[in-house]
């Protein structure tokens, strides 16, 4: 049974720990033994609200040494993933990072380091997406060569008023925290392109704003927080976050006033990538649309590909904005030239988190022994650097060059 730390009493913790505990396929496989984080209240709340009675640290050598665990999974900040996840690797502990593995280039090179230092140990990152079903059946598509070779690509994100405000009410809004959305949440769009097109991005150029959230909203209502604000009963996006996880004596709650001037972050770019085999890629990501979505289309020598996810939501529910019964409408199209018309492709129904890439991923993660065909720490690595590499053009104006950045 091996010994798992978690390291980050984070809300994305909680997926692995609801996984491990009720499936049935990795029942008495692992034990949780210890929590580590840098915030007692946090710890306090993940403890009572997931029922656990671990030892927590705020020390992660003395954890270590204390508990001796066989594997941790670090879901802290973002810009501390490469720190645990090295520093796992020199213990010669397997070590799962949550996405993204790091945020900028000099922190990839780091990983690498250990990587060469450490070629022996487990270390994977868990990039969920590509295993939610419409990915799981993308890539088949294109491994059959069902549209021949693939000429370009279109991806859009649209990520509406809940979920993209969350973003905002954290500290993923803080560039030295998170350095943007391009790192957070695109890594799980780059991971998938390279996962599809089975290459690397050569070269990217990018732009965006600061459009919708901070100080460009008229809404000044001078806040730090929601549950501290005095404009709490009259602001229109006043959040009530998750009191069971974020106790009171929590040094950090999510919900950062979206109109703060301490945000420095895009909530809109868009930009062009160009892979190794010679895709052509546009990218894009509203994070204040009206509804949420994906659009991805692949145009091939022989035909076309066209997946579209549509959710529709209030504003104002309450729970994941990832459970799979808010799917209003999911599509997948192949079209031909001279067809006439299009066929419709069956996606298969997944179950839990994310569309159940959460369930898929675990499952082979968590398994004796492990996938190995899971996302590496190259994968990884991968991801980030296209992500650094839009964040880099944004600010200079200039086509990056994406392996160039190591």
């Amino acid at each position: 049974m091996a010994r798992i730390a978690l390291v980050g009493a984070s809300s994305r913790v909680s997926a692995f720990v609801s996984v491990l505990r009720r499936s049935e396929k990795l029942k008495g496989l692992h034990e949780f033994v210890a929590l580590f984080d840098i915030d007692q209240g946090k710890m306090k709340g993940f403890c009572q609200k997931f029922d656990l009675q671990l030892p927590c640290f705020t020390d992660f050598d003395a954890m270590c040494d204390a508990v001796k665990p066989e594997l941790v999974i670090v879901t802290t900040m973002d810009a501390t993933h490469a720190e645990y996840v090295i520093r796992a690797m020199d213990r010669k502990i397997a070590v799962v990072s949550e996405k993204p593995l790091c945020i900028n280039a000099e922190q990839c090179r780091k990983i690498r380091d250990a990587r060469s230092r450490n070629p022996e140990v487990f270390a994977v990152t868990s990039h969920n997406a590509r295993y939610g079903p419409l990915t799981v059946k993308l890539k088949s598509m294109l491994d059959e060569g069902v549209i021949g070779r693939v000429l370009r690509m279109e991806y859009s994100e649209l990520l509406d008023r809940r979920h993209g405000t969350s973003y905002f009410r954290r500290w993923n809004s803080r560039r030295a925290c998170s350095n943007g959305l391009e790192l957070h949440k695109s890594c799980h769009h780059f991971d998938k392109m390279n996962f599809l097109l089975d290459s690397r991005a050569a070269e990217v150029t990018a732009m965006g704003a600061l459009s919708y959230h901070g100080q460009k909203n008229p809404h000044k209502y001078e806040g730090v927080r929601c549950h501290e604000c005095r404009y709490k009963d009259v602001c229109p996006d006043f959040f009530e976050y998750d009191k069971e996880l974020f106790t009171s004596d929590a040094i950090y709650t999510p919900d950062l006033c979206i109109w703060s001037s301490d945000i420095d972050i895009e909530d809109d770019y868009a930009g062009v990538i160009r892979f190794e085999n010679g895709v052509i890629c546009s990218y894009s990501v509203c994070a204040h649309a009206q509804y949420e979505g994906e659009i991805i289309q692949i145009e091939g020598e022989t035909g076309r590909i066209e997946a579209r996810s549509v959710y529709f939501r209030d504003i104002r529910e309450k729970g994941s904005v990832h459970d799979t019964d808010i799917i209003t409408q999911q599509t997948l199209t192949l079209c031909r030239f001279g067809k006439g018309t299009a066929e419709t492709v069956e996606i298969p129904r997944g179950e839990g988190s994310h569309g159940g890439a959460d369930e898929n991923i675990f499952t082979r993660l968590f398994s004796v022994p492990p996938d190995p065909a899971l996302p590496t720490l190259e994968d990884g690595i991968q991801a980030v650097l296209i992500g650094a590499a839009m964040v880099e053009s944004l600010k200079t104006g200039k086509t990056v060059k994406v392996q160039e950045q190591l």
